[in-house]
């Protein structure tokens, strides 16, 4: 029995088909991030990349398709971001959090402006979708907040789902005001960090509460 043999040049052909894909795929995110979702169009994303309408069908699909690869790769990034072990300590793991991601979105601000417009326009930020970013990211705030609450920072007087619900909500509005353009990353970590910290201390011990106010104090005085 002999092996499958590969035809002259294939390894070449595929190799520049990855590449020519990607490539494609870079012009359509700063196209998203420059323009706006609704004037995406695949035949500027063609005229812009130098091929033809076809050939990015092709590559990709339709529209939708490309915008759902952007929304994938968006939420593999950040699960591989979010996926360490967290801090004992709320304040360091709060600011933890938020520093990951920052870091994350510093290497490609454009990527994740445009991805983010696009998950926003294809449902992927719906609360509904199990697998989607908002279900993601309540469930590392409630974790953190159930890490809190077991290491006597937190009284556990309030619910902690209810908790994860105000830390996710003034991340998402910093992250929805840093997407629009009005603010840039060193005040959405502000942001987020005061939102994050209010919710503590609203069911922070005693002894707790007093570091809280603190850090909020150093915070509101950036």
């Amino acid at each position: 029995m002999t092996g499958k043999v590969t035809a002259p040049g294939h390894a070449t052909r595929q190799a520049n088909k990855v590449r020519r894909r990607q490539d494609i795929l870079n012009i359509a995110r700063d196209l998203i991030a420059s323009k706006g979702f609704e004037a995406f169009t695949i035949s500027e994303l063609a005229t812009r990349s130098k091929v033809s309408i076809p050939t990015v069908h092709n590559l990709f699909g339709k529209k939708q398709d490309i915008i759902l690869e952007l929304c994938d790769e968006l939420v593999t990034r950040i699960d591989q971001v979010l996926a360490q072990p967290d801090l004992i300590d709320p304040i360091d793991s709060a600011e933890a959090f938020v520093d990951k991601l920052l870091a994350l979105y510093r290497e490609d601000q454009a990527f994740y402006r445009a991805a983010f417009m696009a998950a926003e326009r294809s449902g992927l930020l719906e609360h509904e979708m199990s697998n989607g970013i908002f279900n993601k990211s309540l469930k590392i705030a409630e974790r953190l907040c159930i890490g809190a609450r077991d290491n006597g920072f937190l009284e556990g007087r309030l619910d902690s789902r209810w908790m994860a619900e105000q830390i996710f909500g003034c991340q998402r509005l910093a992250r929805q005001d840093w997407v629009s353009g009005y603010i840039n990353l060193e005040r959405y970590r502000q942001q987020v960090l005061i939102g994050m910290l209010m919710a503590y201390c609203s069911d922070a011990t005693p002894k707790f509460h007093q570091r809280v106010r603190e850090k909020l104090d150093e915070l509101i005085g950036q």
